[in-house]
């Protein structure tokens, strides 16, 4: 029987996900801001923000190209892990192959050949967001698949998903004050592209630092007893897409991601662009939300207890949808205004309604692929627990880049200044709508099924039955 992990060592694997996460927010948040700057920022665009193809950019390219070699990489990394005997262990030996080029290529970004926009950036953003991605997988992918693996059974899982969203929250709310260093440096005198560079410097070395913590915290012959798979990447991937209630959850997935990931970066364009305020300013949004999720997290574990993951994720997905299609009553106005009371008033109420989904999302995705994960063993006999987070990362990588486009687009066709500002106010709107067709799906995940078949393959824990 594998050893029980001590409080210290969950927490040490519980710190890896802040350390993704960071490296994450830096490339999804961080570049786009300095490539397409908003006006008055003092940066200079980086790439061209002309249209071609009828809805393509430059940007919106180089955030694909980078995708599709994600998409890719997932279940090449994740059937790889699961086939794994290495010594070093299937799940950390890749994480350590992936956890130092995952935190320094965010930095390259942010040192393109050109100052100006051109062909010159254009590939160097196309090749390292490329790097990146294969890095990020080759690192997440196998992290992942140690969570199922490190606890066993409903309420191990949810306390263990709980801790991850416990350690990690406080850290990616406070990448949010990353405008206020951009800002305090730029007013101290500092060039901009000079100051958001530091920046990101001191997040990629807490992104490494923390990211080293499961490496050093998880021993897999001492924490962990899965039978390593035998399929081959083809029969793998087949045998995943044949799980009618995995893809029930990877197309709600889907629709969720796409939508929550183009509202993500525009948080820091609203300051700018609607409130007639520096990005500084979006730290306070940050502040908000941080307190109105740390209220969540209990809210959502007692939810969780009584109604069941699925019950529990639509909830958080609907209230989170119809939160941000009101920001699309934002006007933009300067500040002291009537209207911009107004606008101050609707921001931070978006917020504070956010808190409680937000703190589902970090919790209940993960018990419920664990769950499939668990139905799987029951059929197969084999823990394949990086493929499922492989081959969901292989259809739902694309959507990353797909969001990443779809919101260069907006700014380019509608504007992302205050004098432009449609491109910026039709995000909350179109990503409510994409977050409401994702709990329609989720409501179609056979929770029960999959439970029955967990409990056979797990035989501990009785989870709700919702």
């Amino acid at each position: 029987m594998p050893e029980a992990l001590s409080p210290r060592r969950r927490l040490a694997y519980a710190l890896g996900s802040a350390g993704f996460s960071l490296a994450d927010r830096v490339v999804y948040v961080v570049v786009i801001f300095f490539y397409l700057p908003p006006a008055g920022s003092g940066l200079e665009p980086r790439v061209s923000g002309d249209i071609f193809l009828g809805g393509l950019t430059a940007f919106g390219v180089a955030t694909l190209v980078g995708r599709f070699f994600d998409a890719f990489a997932d279940p090449l990394v994740g059937n790889a892990s699961d086939r794994s005997r290495s010594r070093l262990g299937r799940r950390r030996a890749f994480m350590i192959y992936g956890a130092l080029p995952m935190c320094a290529i965010p930095v390259l970004l942010f040192f393109p050949p050109s100052p100006e926009a051109g062909t010159a950036n254009f590939l160097w953003l196309s090749g390292l967001l490329a790097l990146f991605y294969v890095f990020f997988t080759i690192y997440v992918a196998p992290y992942l698949a140690l969570l199922p693996e490190l606890a066993a059974g409903h309420g191990e899982r949810v306390r263990l998903a709980t801790l991850l969203a416990w350690v990690t929250f406080p850290v990616t709310i406070g990448f949010g004050l990353w405008t206020v260093g951009f800002d305090q440096l730029t007013r101290a005198g500092v060039e901009p592209g000079d100051a958001i560079r530091a920046v990101v410097v001191v997040l990629a070395l807490a992104s490494f630092a923390f990211c080293l913590l499961p490496i050093f915290g998880i021993d897999e012959a001492r924490f962990v007893r899965a039978e390593p798979s035998d399929l081959s990447l083809r029969q793998a991937v087949r045998t995943t897409l044949v799980n009618r209630p995995f893809l029930v959850y990877l197309f709600a997935q889907i629709f969720f991601i796409l939508g929550v990931n183009m509202i993500q970066p525009v948080v820091n364009y609203y300051p700018r662009v609607v409130l007639g305020r520096t990005e500084r300013f979006a730290a306070l949004f940050g502040l908000v939300l941080a307190v109105a999720t740390v209220v969540g997290f209990p809210i959502v574990r007692r939810m969780g207890d009584r109604y069941g993951a699925k019950r529990t994720l639509v909830a958080c997905v609907t209230v989170f949808a119809v939160a941000l299609a009101m920001l699309g009553g934002l006007r933009p106005a300067p500040p002291g205004t009537a209207q911009d009371h107004v606008n101050l008033a609707l921001s931070f109420a978006v917020m504070a309604a956010c808190g409680i989904p937000v703190a589902g999302f970090m919790i209940v995705p993960y018990v419920i692929i664990s769950q499939l994960i668990d139905r799987d063993e029951a059929h197969t006999g084999m823990n394949r627990a990086a493929m499922f987070f492989g081959v969901q990362g292989l259809c739902t990588k694309f959507v990353y880049g797909i969001s990443g486009a779809i919101l260069s687009f907006l700014f380019a066709r509608y504007g992302n200044s205050f004098e432009e500002p449609l491109g910026v106010l039709l995000v909350g709107p179109v990503a409510g709508a994409l977050c409401l067709v994702s709990a329609l799906l989720y409501l179609l995940y056979p929770e029960q099924e999959v439970l029955a078949a967990g409990r056979r393959s797990q035989g501990t824990g009785s989870p709700p039955t919702g």
